[in-house]
């Protein structure tokens, strides 16, 4: 049997790396705690000090025969990407998360950056990273006010001509039925309407409904 071969730390190095990955997933994490999601300082900072120290421990095994350093950094993809998928969420006809999943993805190459020893792209990502959520969350916002996606619920009368009055106000309002589904329930009908519009159309809708002598019962 042959003796085991040491891995050669350079310690100085290492912790440097080590703690600007503290530093930078911690910068990302404060901003995503800020912005009320559950992936915030402290898992923000442990996804990137990970990374990192895997990637010291990746370099550690470099020129060691039958080692192969690219297995450590390949796994540590995929295990990030298991991590990622934990945060989406399906929330009716919307899913959430996406935005976390892929930050913590990101911040996962920057631990891999400072641990592979390329400190200034880390530094540049974490940069870019905290521009686009800072910068790009009202566009998001304004966005989300000229095209929304709602369900509406509605018991009405058990009366074809309650159904066109209905889709007459969809219309009305500008607000674009993706999809409806009706169904017969004792003496009323329960319909679904799967709708795409600006947040103004949408609560118009929503009010216009409310009045409607033809809705017994509505919800958004």
């Amino acid at each position: 049997m042959g003796s085991a071969v040491p891995l050669h730390f350079d310690v100085n190095t290492d912790l440097m790396h080590l703690l600007i990955a503290v530093a930078l997933g911690g910068a990302i994490g404060l901003e995503r705690e800020f912005s009320n999601k559950s992936a915030g300082l402290r898992t923000n900072i442990f996804i990137c000090v990970g990374s990192c120290l895997f990637m010291i421990i990746s370099r550690a095994f470099t020129g060691l025969p039958s080692a192969d350093p690219t297995r450590v950094a390949a796994q540590i993809v995929s295990g990030i990407g298991f991590l990622g998928a934990g945060a989406i969420l399906r929330d009716g006809e919307h899913v959430v998360g996406l935005t976390t999943a892929a930050t913590i993805w990101t911040v996962a190459a920057i631990g891999m950056a400072v641990g592979g020893g390329s400190v200034f792209l880390a530094g540049a990502t974490t940069a870019i990273v905290l521009f686009v959520q800072l910068a790009f969350t009202p566009i998001d916002a304004l966005i989300d006010q000229w095209q929304e996606r709602h369900t509406f619920r509605i018991v009405s009368k058990l009366d074809e001509d309650s159904v066109r009055a209905i889709d007459a106000i969809f219309r009305d309002a500008r607000v674009a039925v993706l999809r409806r589904k009706l169904m017969k329930r004792s003496s009323v009908y329960y319909s679904e309407w799967l709708t795409s519009g600006g947040r103004k159309g949408q609560e118009e809708v929503m009010r216009k409904l409310m009045e409607s002598p033809d809705v017994m019962e509505v919800t958004y």
